[in-house]
């Protein structure tokens, strides 16, 4: 009868510890972000084979034509010129 009463302690503990592990998330949940990592603030449009992407943290704009040319600016100011790179 000993291996019985150990048996069904062992497997007490091991519902209750799975209770725990699967009552966590609602306790406590854990934050999401839906951008996180390197592209964090990028944003990207495409229109007429053209692909362009926009760093809202930076102002760098880079713009890729469809002819295999790169094209990068600048925002500096709203309402001001881009400043343009080659």
């Amino acid at each position: 009868m000993k291996i019985d009463t150990c048996t069904k302690a062992i497997l007490t503990v091991i519902a209750v510890m799975l209770t725990v592990i699967a009552l966590r998330p609602l306790v406590s949940p854990e934050s999401a972000s839906a951008q996180a990592g390197a592209f964090t603030g990028i944003q990207y449009s495409h229109a007429q084979g053209d692909y362009t992407f926009f760093d809202s943290r930076t102002g760098d704009i880079w713009v890729y034509v469809a002819d295999g040319t790169i094209l990068t600016s600048r925002v500096t100011k709203l309402g001001a010129p881009l400043l343009t790179k080659r």
